[in-house]
């Protein structure tokens, strides 16, 4: 089973996005994503599970076909 990520928020209102089993901050290409606003959390969070589900084998949600 590949890593699992969620995304909270902090004292500050900022949001940050973190590995689930260690509660760790999560990086994504060496940036550490801490102190962010929603959108970007978001958009990171998603990143960060779509290269997961890569990583597994699995397709993602842009690699999926309706056809």
């Amino acid at each position: 089973m590949g890593k699992e990520y969620a995304k909270r928020e902090g004292s500050d209102g900022s949001w940050e996005v973190f590995d689930v089993a260690t509660g760790e901050v999560a990086k994504l290409g060496g940036l550490v994503l801490s102190h962010l606003d929603l959108a970007a959390a978001t958009g990171a969070l998603d990143m960060l599970q779509n290269q997961v589900l890569q990583e597994n084998g699995q397709s993602t949600p842009d690699t999926d076909s309706n056809s």
